[in-house]
């Protein structure tokens, strides 16, 4: 019998492949109507401090909504830095960004910092999203789920429809998500 993490692994081969299928038109279009329909969501329209995961490669593009929200006055962006020992920081954005090796950016060590219970909202990628309990099938360090437990800020997944599924395995570290935004609908999981 197949073990969680063989499970998860074996998912995360099929949502890669499914990232590397897009187009660069498919993520632009799928990615504008993703933030159309974030921007429906009430409690994400009323959230001051939002953290926005910066996407990378196929990901939702989340780049012009960070820029959206930089220059609407009444609100505070912040972006996501992780470093070696496995703890997520909290940047106000804008702020100076590195490059990794993987092609994400993330904030440089020694820019100003928040404290994470200052956050109304955090928006967060991911490689697939369960629509039934709002869990999120990430890299598999851990990183997001470590960051998010015990917190009480919504939490809403960005997703493309074709990477939303209808469960994943789940381990007891593993954190679920308030809400799922997609191109084609907004999931808001019974957990």
């Amino acid at each position: 019998m197949s073990s969680v993490a063989d499970n998860k692994r074996a998912l995360r081969r099929w949502a890669e492949e499914q990232y590397r299928a897009l187009t660069a038109d498919d993520v632009r279009a799928l990615s504008e109507r993703v933030v159309a329909n974030l921007k429906r969501v009430e409690e994400f329209r009323q959230a001051r401090r939002v953290m926005v995961c910066l996407s990378f490669g196929n990901e939702v593009n989340t780049w012009p909504l960070v820029e959206e929200i930089a220059g609407d006055p009444a609100r505070q962006v912040c972006v996501p830095r992780v470093e070696r020992d496995g703890v997520m920081h909290v940047h106000p954005y804008p702020c100076q960004l590195r490059t990794l090796a993987m092609g994400l950016q993330q904030p440089l060590l020694g820019e100003l910092e928040l404290p994470a219970q200052s956050l109304d909202a955090a928006i967060i990628l991911g490689l697939a999203f369960e629509r039934q309990r709002g869990y999120r099938l990430g890299q598999g360090k851990g990183y997001f789920d470590r960051f998010l437990a015990g917190k009480t800020f919504l939490t809403i997944g960005l997703s493309f429809e074709a990477l939303v599924v209808d469960q994943l395995p789940v381990e007891p570290h593993d954190v679920p998500l308030g809400m799922i935004v997609t191109d084609q609908n907004i999931y808001r999981p019974l957990c």
